[in-house]
């Protein structure tokens, strides 16, 4: 099992009824149905939170930050400081049904994006297909970044885990 600090990775969010035109205008491909995901071809995730806000992570995110002009009719910037972790492993389902009662088996979470409690916290969660092992990432507000941080932390370490 791994844990991986994701906290770094850029991160874009807007929201509104014009929302999902003006990200297809800058050629990016979205989701269809909210509380869904794809991974783009550049590695950038998107994430279709409602049926017009979305959460945009990865490589594309900065050509995003260029192109938005503030004061757009219908669409609105929500600024993202979270706190994102990627856990990763052969036993990562059992440690997430210790700190979360959402059913996190690969299968049960294809392409969602879930909302849920995680170590009594909320949270945002998808599961990616991994090489050997599912990975799941974990969205939360940027405040509660350290405590869950030390939570997954001392369930990896205890795990015999190792951090990234």
């Amino acid at each position: 099992m791994m844990l991986s600090d994701a906290c770094s990775l850029p991160r874009f969010g807007i929201k509104g009824r014009a929302a999902a035109g003006w990200l297809a205008a800058q050629g990016t491909v979205l989701p269809q149905h909210a509380n869904t995901w794809l991974l783009l071809s550049d590695g950038t995730r998107a994430l279709r939170l409602g049926r017009g806000e979305f959460l945009l992570e990865g490589a594309a995110v900065p050509g995003l930050e260029a192109a938005w002009q503030d004061g757009q009719r219908d669409i609105y910037r929500v600024p993202r400081y979270d706190g994102a972790f990627v856990l990763s492993g052969e036993n990562v389902h059992a440690v997430l049904q210790e700190i979360c009662a959402l059913d996190t088996r690969p299968e049960a979470m294809a392409d969602t994006v879930q909302m849920t409690m995680v170590a009594g916290i909320s949270a945002t969660m998808i599961c990616e297909a991994g090489n050997n092992a599912p990975m799941y990432r974990l969205w939360c507000d940027g405040t509660y970044a350290d405590y869950l941080r030390e939570v997954l932390t001392e369930i990896v370490v205890e795990q015999r885990g190792a951090l990234v």
